[in-house]
């Protein structure tokens, strides 16, 4: 019996040592895995930055439409993001939370990219078989937060087969400068970035998430930024109940949908785009004249950056700038049944100020994302915001615990620069001194907070 019980006694230390051991490594393991706070981001955001490049040197080679290739727009978005990452390690004057932002960004940006190899993708064979066999199929991908965009390839509609990359994506690397242009011609429409490097190997049609107020007649436009053209492609077919856009493509690029036209019939010519926006420019300025306000001299930089009529070499050297900010939630206050959770209440001011009217001083080319960011820090206010990496962009989630859909289907966060509502994200907006920022929460796609689409 005595032997028996030091048997039980010996397993049982055993089995207490090695549960002991165990926990000590899991431990070790969460602290070593932990985001443990750094007294200085310098160096540590200099070696994500040697990973990046390492990385995206290994890659870009590896350009193309084939499944596990890179499509050449997403290794551009990379190249992208490492370039602002070495602007910040770069810039002597750059703060510690400044630095910590740009590691930890570059860090999920690394991340992002290792998954970011093509994996939607139409093989050429099967489009050979579908030219072949004069057949049709669909196919669906991913294309903004929630929303799909889907593809109809008819096989009689294409003459020289091809690999075909059916990413798209709403927000690509020149998402901020096509927006800029839509801006200066006073265009709302929606952008498409087809990842395809080259044709489609013939016409296949594309149906595109577009938000509309109203059944009305719409036009496909292909950007080309380095000829700095806009050229007509084809119309587009909408859908006020499906909030879709359909429309034609021969080949990759950025393409914008608006439901104004800006082309002449019979006119294959591509449309210039500085001369589109000397035009808008001056009617602009005729508007303004007839009522005797001098809104054409600030009509463009109610659109972020500056106008065409600065010439940055005649503007003194500026650090920083200083802009007001302000938050509200009006609608909420003023209905609070409007709440999905009545929980909710609580974060729901009774004037619907959850911040007043509040100047931040920042530096000379910050957007009104890294105002939010500022503010919020400082005041303790809650923020959350979603970033693709791969495409460069921000989107505002939640403020003051407050997110999309709380008040409905229609519900969300939605900011305005003096006075005007931009149709693109917040993180592509620059500002400039005295800018008026105003972010409110919508429950009716902005029509409560003020916000008017052209008709």
């Amino acid at each position: 019996m005595d032997k028996e019980f030091e048997k039980k006694v010996r397993m049982k230390r055993i089995r207490a040592a090695a549960v002991a051991i165990i926990v000590i490594a899991i431990a070790a393991y969460l602290i070593y895995d932990m985001d443990v706070e750094k007294a200085d981001y310098g160096d540590s955001l200099q070696e994500q930055i040697t990973a990046a490049q390492s990385l995206y040197d290994e890659q870009k080679e590896n350009a193309g439409n084939e499944e596990g290739q890179y499509a050449p727009y997403t290794l551009l978005a990379f190249s992208q993001q490492i370039d602002k990452a070495k602007a910040v390690a770069e810039d002597e004057a750059s703060e510690y939370n400044t630095e910590k932002d740009a590691y930890e960004q570059l860090k999920d940006d690394i991340k992002a990219f290792k998954k970011a190899d093509n994996s939607d993708v139409v093989p050429a064979e099967e489009a050979e078989k579908l030219a072949k066999e004069k057949g049709s199929e669909n196919y669906t991908v991913d294309f903004k937060k929630d929303k799909e965009l889907s593809y109809v390839i008819a096989g009689e509609n294409l003459k020289k087969p091809v690999t075909m990359n059916l990413t798209a994506q709403e927000e690509g690397p020149y998402y901020g400068q096509i927006s800029e242009i839509l801006a200066e011609l006073s265009l709302q429409g929606q952008v498409v970035s087809f990842y395809q490097d080259g044709s489609f190997g013939g016409k296949i049609s594309v149906t595109a998430p577009m938000y509309l107020e109203k059944e009305t007649k719409a036009y496909a436009y292909k950007v080309d930024l380095e000829k700095g053209t806009l050229e007509y492609v084809s119309d587009a077919k909408l859908s006020k109940e499906g909030q879709t856009a359909t429309f034609s493509v021969s080949e990759g690029g950025d393409y914008v949908i608006v439901t104004k036209k800006i082309h002449k019939d019979g006119k294959k010519k591509a449309l210039d785009i500085e001369e589109l926006e000397e035009v808008a420019q001056q009617d602009a300025e005729s508007n303004d004249g007839k009522t005797g306000d001098k809104k054409g001299s600030s009509s463009s930089s109610n659109k972020g950056g500056n106008s065409s009529n600065d010439n940055p070499s005649d503007k003194p050297e500026s650090k920083n700038i200083t802009v007001s900010i302000e938050i509200r939630c009006d609608t909420l206050a003023q209905d609070l049944s409007k709440l999905e959770n009545p929980a909710l209440e609580a974060y729901v001011p009774s004037d619907g100020t959850i911040l007043p009217t509040t100047k931040v001083t920042v530096k000379e080319g910050s957007t009104v994302f890294d105002v939010l960011n500022k503010v919020c820090r400082d005041k303790k206010i809650h923020v959350e915001s979603s970033y693709t990496p791969a495409f460069g962009s921000y989107y505002i989630e939640g403020i003051n615990y407050l997110y999309e859909f709380d008040g409905g289907n229609l519900s969300g966060w939605m900011y305005k620069v003096n006075g005007w509502f931009p149709n693109y994200g917040c993180s592509a907006y620059t500002l400039k001194d005295g800018d008026s920022i105003v972010w409110a929460y919508t429950c009716d796609s902005g029509e409560d907070v003020g916000r008017k689409l052209p008709e």
